[in-house]
């Protein structure tokens, strides 16, 4: 019998593309295949208007996640803003009928219904001003400079816009997946107090887990993130054994 192979569904952070999770599938073990999600407006997606609400986003993945789902089992992973759209997709899943992850992993991201005061505080801000900020938390991508920033400026903008439109229903849709909240112990943009909160978006078990770095901790620590998604499936694959 072959081992059983699990998928790890990734989207990126608010500015973001799918190439900031490329190195994981260097890194993750023969078992787990990393899938890179490309929101729309970047990336190979450039040519693609950019969403201009979230659901439209997680839907348009969910559409991605389906084509590409051919492991045992599936995760699905998402970093700040991507953590958001990770939660609307899985609901999208559920209603549709369809197979849902054996885990949604949110990084980085205060419950669906709390706004960050870092995202409200910069959303104005000339782009100077704006580069600069990004630049201060490690939002800018590596050797990317001021004067080559219009195009990357330009996609955070809209994301800011999607992401600040957006409001969970009321009462929250409850996904019936666990859900893992993993955050930064040094990330002003999270807060311990709220993380627990997760748990009005599922009717499954919430477990929050530190580990060490600010607000992009989770692109530093591949070997980490991947260690506990390897520990991950292989306890969930002897549960189901």
């Amino acid at each position: 019998m072959a081992p059983a192979r699990t998928q790890v569904f990734c989207i990126p952070h608010a500015g973001g593309s799918a190439g900031v999770f490329r190195p994981w599938q260097r890194t993750f073990p023969a078992g787990i295949e990393v899938v890179p999600l490309e929101p729309a407006g970047r990336g190979t997606r450039r040519s693609e208007p950019f969403a201009t609400e979230l659901p439209y986003a997680a839907v348009d993945l969910a559409g991605v996640l389906v084509d590409r789902l051919d492991g045992d089992e599936f995760l699905v992973l998402g970093h700040c803003m991507g953590a958001l759209i990770a939660y609307e997709l899985v609901c999208h899943l559920e209603r549709s009928g369809l197979k849902t992850p054996r885990t949604l992993i949110v990084s980085g991201r205060n419950p669906p219904h709390l706004q960050t005061d870092w995202g409200r505080r910069v959303a104005k801000l000339p782009d100077d001003e704006l580069f600069a900020e990004l630049s201060a938390v490690g939002g800018v991508p590596r050797g990317l400079s001021r004067a080559m920033a219009e195009g990357f400026l330009h996609i955070i903008r809209n994301d800011q816009r999607m992401v600040h439109a957006y409001t969970p229903a009321d009462p929250p849709h409850r996904i019936s997946v666990p859900v893992h909240v993993l955050a930064g112990r040094e990330d002003g943009m999270t807060h311990t107090e709220q993380l627990p909160r997760w748990a009005a978006y599922t009717s499954g078990p919430v477990e929050v887990e530190y580990l060490p770095g600010g607000h992009y901790f989770l692109y530093d620590k591949p070997d980490r993130v991947a260690a506990l998604i390897a520990g991950r499936s292989a306890a969930q694959q002897a549960v189901t054994a």
